[in-house]
């Protein structure tokens, strides 16, 4: 059920879709026919990530997806980059300025304003050329830069204007990246998908370059001072040969006690630097704890100054316990003090920082932390091989030695240093691969060309679309209001929330122009379908009255305005057209509309019989005649009161019963359940209680109380009456 009332809610309103599905229509087609023309030109770039080198230096030729894939990502992100897209606004720009055809042509409107007329265009060449060179954005807050800066906003050159209409893409699954641009000039889309290229090779060039220049310099120089010590130890081993031409057995202890006397002094040298290492380890161990309890109160600036001079104090009893041979256990207590008392002071560094700074400064320790234990354990290993050294010369010096044992050691020397120098010269070459066979190796496969052609417009998909979306719009809209509409427009509707038996359903009428009399006017000719179905309407529910067999109603309602008197009335003329006489009594003291509107005579609160006369005799003194053929009223003041306080003794109502032999029905009218408790005083005096319900009316708490009152009279209650509905909804 509620979806054919939805269905007929769109039915009803379906002029209104239509409009708008028209203005929909109409909006489309004026979006379509002023849209600019845009002409696309393509350019395609092979990237090279995917391809082998062909200069072979390192032996790692596996294609790792993971990491070409993040390349490729970082490369579009490059070519999108503040820097790359302002260099191509620069040429725009410096084009626009120096070429007698240039892209863009301002309007007079767009020469007349302060960015255009304040800018010096020689200057501005200069401007953009110098930062072209440098790779540099232009500053907001120079004020020469900025003018330029505008005059680019006017241009459309901006960098948010060219991204706008800018695509980059790598081709799935292969090695190239597409470059799309649109623009109204088709020459301008050319020029940037080539140019951008360009400026995006220079760029990333000069970034990787200078990481790799950084790098081998670094590798260059300590190949270079590893290259020196080489060629001193191999000078000192000449020497000493040419110094002892022939072996002497005798010098053999001699020398090894030399030795020995060497590799100690080296010892306690590299003991020291193993103690600063440790010391330096347990630095960075205590600032990662300092980061992860961060947050202290404490006074950082002083911390800061203790924690570095125990630092410095720790590092120089380092080195005199490496001095003393690395054995001094008062230098070793007071170096575990210091450190102990560092971690009591160890600096905060969360406090003045947010989370990114804290993760970038954890990985930076973490970093220090595993380098400093390589080399820890590198230095171990040094410091085993001398002291393995220092036995094993120690028992030559006590069993006699020679010249040549000197000689073997240097050689030793000699071949462990040209080791580490073949080390970083490796590196070196790996750092230089990209001199050599670079991995940045970007060519552009594809040129783009002016576009012979405007991109379609799509005009009838456009329209479609707009004039789809506008019924569709207009649709949900109409069904949200009627859904969130919760009055009793529909016989449907009404059943579902009140709950009560529907006597007959009264469509809205024009009784500002017509008299209701005029409706039940059955020689009128014309008549309009609207006016008889109300008709029709009365005649059902005058047809369930007759078939109650009840002679005395009473009208009420759970609000005021609900259309009762209407009802009475409408009620009154039906049954005159069946010969019927009918008394109206005007019961509502809070609202006498239906003694106002028949002129009635206000004596029913008045009216008392004592006895001395019949009531069929003082009756006639009471009622009035209306205008409605066989129809009677007796008429009651307004006042703020109910039956119960302003009825006397022996009155009126009381006296129903006799009344009703001299009519067919007597019609009463309530006052409103909800505000005043007339309906429940006189419900004692009728025979059928119906209540009318106006189909704009919303059920509200205080409504189902009184519902709840009817139904609780239900040997009285036949059921209701739906008035004023429209009659798009009456079947509803």
């Amino acid at each position: 059920m509620d979806l054919i009332f939805f269905l007929k809610a769109l039915l009803r309103k379906k002029w209104v879709i239509i409009i708008c599905t028209l203005a929909g229509f109409s909006a489309a087609l004026l979006f379509t026919f002023t849209k600019k023309k845009l002409y696309l030109s393509a350019a395609q770039y092979s990237t090279g990530f995917t391809m082998k080198q062909q200069v072979k230096i390192s032996t790692d030729e596996g294609l790792n997806f993971f990491e070409i894939d993040q390349r490729f990502k970082n490369v579009i992100e490059t070519f999108k980059s503040p820097v790359v897209v302002c260099m191509v606004s620069y040429d725009l720009m410096l084009h626009d300025l120096t070429s007698g055809r240039p892209y863009t042509i301002l309007s007079e409107k767009d020469r007349s304003k302060p960015e255009y007329k304040n800018v010096d265009l020689e200057k501005a060449k200069r401007i953009l050329e110098q930062k072209k060179a440098s790779k540099e954005i232009l500053k907001a807050y120079d004020p020469e830069e900025k003018k330029v800066f505008e005059l680019i906003q006017l241009y459309q050159y901006d960098n948010e204007s060219l991204l706008n209409q800018l695509s980059v893409d790598r081709v799935q699954g292969t090695d190239y990246l597409n470059i799309l641009y649109k623009s109204e000039h088709p020459e301008m889309s050319a020029f940037v998908v080539n140019t951008i290229g360009k400026e995006f090779i220079s760029f990333f060039s000069s970034i990787n370059n200078t990481r790799t220049e950084e790098s081998a310099g670094r590798l260059d120089s300590l190949a270079e001072k590893k290259k020196q010590e080489i060629d001193e130890k191999n000078n000192k081993l000449i020497a000493f040969k040419e110094k002892s031409k022939s072996p002497d057995i005798n010098d053999r202890s001699k020398a090894a006690f030399d030795i020995v006397k060497d590799q100690q002094t080296q010892l306690s040298t590299e003991q020291g630097k193993l103690n600063g290492m440790q010391a330096d380890l347990n630095s960075v161990n205590q600032q990662l704890q300092g980061l992860n309890n961060a947050g202290s109160s404490t006074d950082n600036s002083a911390n800061n100054s203790e924690y570095i001079t125990l630092q410095q104090k720790n590092r120089q009893l380092a080195s005199d316990l490496a001095n003393k041979g690395g054995i001094d256990q008062v230098i070793e207590d007071q170096i575990k003090a210091n450190q102990r008392r560092m971690q009591q002071i160890q600096p905060n560094y969360v406090n003045s920082t947010d989370k990114s700074d804290i993760k970038k400064k954890r990985e930076e320790l973490v970093n220090q932390k595993i380098s400093l234990q390589n080399q820890i354990e590198a230095q171990k290993t040094t410091i085993n091989a001398i002291q393995t050294s220092i036995v094993k010369f120690n028992e030559i010096a006590y069993s006699g030695a020679g010249k040549d044992v000197v000689v073997n050691q240097m050689q030793t020397e000699i071949d462990l240093a040209t080791k580490q120098y073949e080390q970083m010269i490796g590196r070196l070459q790996n750092a230089q691969d990209v001199n050599v066979a670079p991995d940045i190796n970007f060519k552009q496969t594809l040129v783009g060309q002016p576009a012979i052609q405007s991109e379609p417009s799509h005009r009838k998909v456009i329209i479609g679309i707009g004039a789809i979306a506008a019924l569709m719009l207009s649709s949900l809209i109409i069904l949200i209001i009627d859904f969130m509409d919760s009055s009793l427009r529909a016989p449907s509707i009404f059943n579902r929330v009140v709950h009560l038996n529907l006597l007959s359903v009264v469509n809205k009428i024009d009784l500002k122009n017509k008299l209701l009399g005029d409706y039940f006017n059955l020689n009128e000719e014309d008549r309009k379908s609207s006016e008889n179905i109300y008709v029709e309407n009365l005649r059902k529910l005058r047809y369930e009255i007759e078939t109650s067999g009840k002679k005395i109603i009473l009208f009420t309602s759970t609000k005021p305005q609900e259309g009762k008197t209407t009802i009475i009335e409408s009620l009154a003329y039906s049954f005159s057209l069946s010969k019927k006489k009918v008394l109206i009594i005007d019961t509502n003291f809070s609202n006498n509309s239906l003694t106002e509107k028949f002129e009635a005579k206000q004596v029913l609160e008045q009216f008392s019989l004592n006895g001395d006369r019949s009531i069929t005799d003082k009756l006639v003194g009471i009622t009035s005649m209306t205008k409605i053929p066989n129809v009677d009223i007796i008429g009651c003041k307004e006042g703020n009161y109910s039956p119960a306080e302003i009825l006397p003794k022996n009155n009126l109502l009381e006296f129903l019963p006799q009344i009703i032999q001299q009519y067919d029905y007597i019609l009463m009218e309530g006052a409103a359940l909800n505000f005043h408790a007339d309906s429940k005083e006189l419900s004692k005096y009728a025979d059928l209680i119906i209540p009318v319900f106006s189909s704009k009316s919303i059920i509200g708490h205080v409504d189902k109380e009184s519902i709840k009152f009817m139904k609780d009279h239900k040997e009285k209650l036949i059921g209701a009456v739906l008035n004023e509905i429209d009659l798009e909804n009456i079947d509803m």
